[in-house]
């Protein structure tokens, strides 16, 4: 997904044109529309979808968001048989460059001022969007958010075998961002230094997840960073690319973010704050670029995090990316479920249900607080009161719980909570 140096449109015809491309997307993205029309048919449905939702949020003029905290997983996949950690040239990379990575993710998402990520553009945002290594696992058994694993495989290809990679070892989706730091390729120039899983390949609109997800369902979700380029310190690092910009470009992509080119000449990234443009920024300099898109003259956004420029030209999220990868984590049902985990639901002593937003579309978010530990039922009945489905959940806590409401034409519902002492009923809509 960073750094291309072939433009999108030659990259659309043929793999043996995709001599060297320092971001993967672009060729994944052409690679499923050439093999798989529902796969085209899905993007095209979940972008129609976040186009109405970013445009219910303009119309608004909603300006509040609350900070969303995602919890992260860096699998380590190395070939240094003494398992030594840290050095130069070596795969197996310290928890110190990890941590590194961490701290660039905050400092972009959060434009925090005195450190690189802050800007002072009017048309710049706070993403509001936090990341943090994962202290605990479903099990309650605490981590660290790291793990290492050895293969004897001088690099992996980060296109053709995601497969291979994740085999190795994947936290579950709905819960974590996982993030693999591997080889890419198998000489000292990468072909492809990232790759990122987008939002719709997480979830393809109508078929929501469940435990019978099919294996076209289970894309590749997560992201793939060579570890030449991952984090800003303590082992062998890129020159150009070396402030950790190329993991805050890929997570920009699992957020649901585009190129500023929509990868192709004069496209769209669906952000009317970010300059139509000829081509990105595919050289090793910061110098001012233009373009001329329908006879009208432009500064190039180079400083966007999504642009492929240089690491050290980049300072920049716009409001409407903000607006976008809002939408995503909305009507992502993978995205929406990894929140929902990460998101703390106080206790009540009384049980107290509430779906927000309210109508829902493809599935409805129920928050449901309680006091302690109890099994939960939640029922979904017709007007006319017919029970259409049940959820069972047993020894859970306060939290979001996700259902999907795809299937059911519109009109007013009923949900009906049960715990072992109390019973709520509530008015719920679906409106698509």
């Amino acid at each position: 997904m960073k750094k291309s140096i072939l433009s999108a449109l030659a990259v659309i015809f043929s793999y043996t044109t995709f001599a060297q491309s320092k971001c993967g997307v672009v060729f994944q993205d052409s690679l499923n529309q050439t093999i798989n029309q529902r796969w085209l048919q899905q993007k095209s449905s979940f972008e129609y979808q976040v186009q109405q939702y970013t445009n219910a949020l303009k119309a608004s003029r909603t300006t509040a968001y609350s900070t969303i905290r995602i919890p992260v997983v860096v699998h380590v996949i190395h070939n240094t048989a003494s398992k030594t950690i840290g050095g130069t040239n070596n795969i197996n990379i310290s928890d110190e460059q990890i941590l590194s990575q961490i701290q660039t993710l905050n400092e972009d998402y959060r434009r925090k001022e005195g450190t690189a990520g802050f800007n002072t553009n009017p048309i710049g945002a706070d993403m509001q969007i936090e990341f943090f290594l994962a202290d605990s696992i479903a099990t309650g058994e605490t981590t660290k958010g790291i793990t290492r694993h050895y293969s004897s495989k001088v690099g992996f290809d980060i296109i053709k075998e995601l497969s291979t990679i994740t085999a190795f070892s994947k936290w579950n989706p709905y819960k974590y961002l996982n993030i693999y730091v591997v080889k890419s390729g198998i000489t000292s120039t990468p072909v492809t230094i990232g790759y990122s899983g987008f939002p719709f390949d997480a979830y393809l609109p109508g078929l929501i997840p469940n435990s019978d997800e099919t294996a076209e369902q289970q894309l590749f979700d997560g992201v793939v960073i060579d570890y030449r380029y991952f984090g800003k310190c303590c082992g062998t690092i890129s020159t150009t690319y070396n402030m950790g910009r190329t993991t805050t470009h890929e997570v920009g992509h699992w957020l649901g973010l585009l190129h500023p080119t929509g990868d192709v000449r004069c496209g769209t990234d669906y952000c009317d704050d970010t300059p139509t443009i000829e081509s990105l920024n595919a050289g090793f300099t910061c110098n001012k670029m233009t373009s001329t898109c329908d006879g009208v003259t432009v500064t190039n956004q180079i400083e966007n995090y999504m642009d492929y420029s240089p690491d050290v030209c980049m300072s920049l999220f716009t409001n409407d990316q903000k607006i976008r990868t809002r939408a995503a984590l909305e009507l992502s049902y993978r995205r929406k479920s990894l929140v929902n985990n990460s998101t703390i639901v106080s206790e009540s002593n009384s049980l107290q249900v509430s779906v927000d937003p309210n109508p829902v579309k493809s599935s409805a978010n129920i928050k449901i607080q309680f006091s302690g530990t109890e099994n939960i039922t939640i029922q979904l009945i017709s007007e006319n009161g017919n029970t259409l489905n049940e959820y069972n959940y047993q020894n859970v806590t306060s939290n979001y719980f996700l259902i999907n409401t795809s299937s059911y034409a519109n009109g007013m519902y009923f949900l009906r909570v049960n715990t072992s002492k109390e019973t709520k009923v509530l008015r719920m809509f679906i409106l698509k």
